[in-house]
């Protein structure tokens, strides 16, 4: 799930700026990608997405433009909820290994 949403998130990191045809403050004219293979573009724009899901910083540079801002907080929001729902599921799964011994002391 964590690689779909990086994934996603990836994408619409680089879609939106090239929707406003890559404005000269935005993170791909920055970088200096505009021109680059769709490999490193992709690479690039996947780092950066895990960059701000795991909340290990802004990447290379914090954001320049209010877009910018706008998609490193969609991103901060969504890794943080990944990793609460990991968490989550993780304690669920250590109670329920020892689900038996529990009950037993309850009674």
């Amino acid at each position: 799930m964590m690689v779909i949403i990086s994934h996603w998130n990836g994408c619409l990191m680089f879609l939106l700026p090239r929707l406003y045809e890559f404005p000269h403050d935005s993170w791909v004219a920055v970088d200096k990608l505009t021109g680059k293979d769709w490999t490193e573009q992709y690479s690039w724009a996947l780092f950066r997405a895990m960059s701000h899901m795991l909340c290990i910083g802004y990447g290379q540079e914090p954001p320049t433009s209010i877009m910018d801002l706008w998609l490193v907080m969609i991103s901060m929001i969504s890794g943080a909820t990944c990793y609460a729902l990991f968490i989550g599921n993780a304690t669920n799964m250590i109670h329920q290994f020892d689900s038996s011994r529990r009950q037993y002391t309850e009674k």
